[in-house]
């Protein structure tokens, strides 16, 4: 019975036999050598990456936060300025939190599986941001979506 136990553990995959801790760890490693404008420290086990963006020389800077646990979808925040929720420019209106992907599209998702942070949600806050910049010229969100309809539905 053991032996069985044994073989049927050793074929799991490598992230679901590493300790959350570790998975942090590998991640902050990750964004470190990808990113330098990003600071990352683990605290209360989960990670945490402050940064400054600036999309273009003529775009506005804009304070982020990354917070990741290891197995939930990472979150990125715009700390400042203030970016106040609209339907149009992909933001979850509860938390404030850049809305990113759709888990209902295959190659647009996160899956912590398979995803790292640092390809994968980083870039697409990076997108997001060029996105925004294009929305205060032309008035609306240029970038594929799903529509989100909060406040036309009286969410």
């Amino acid at each position: 019975m053991v032996v069985k136990k044994f073989h049927k553990n050793r074929f799991k995959s490598r992230e679901q036999n590493l300790p959350i801790r570790l998975i942090l760890i590998r991640e902050k490693k990750l964004i470190e050598s990808h990113y330098n404008f990003l600071d990352c420290k683990i605290k209360q086990n989960k990670l945490v990456c402050t940064g400054i963006v600036k999309p273009t020389k003529q775009s506005n800077e804009y304070s982020i936060k990354l917070i990741y646990d290891g197995l939930n979808a990472p979150r990125v925040y715009v700390v400042e300025p203030e970016i106040e929720y609209h339907d149009d420019i992909h933001i979850y209106p509860i938390e404030g939190n850049l809305c990113l992907y759709h888990p209902e599209i295959d190659n647009f998702h996160w899956n912590h599986r398979k995803n790292n942070v640092h390809d994968t949600i980083i870039p697409w806050a990076l997108e997001w941001f060029i996105y925004y910049e294009l929305y205060h010229i032309t008035g609306k969100w240029e970038h594929p979506f799903v529509a989100h309809n909060v406040n036309r539905q009286g969410n």
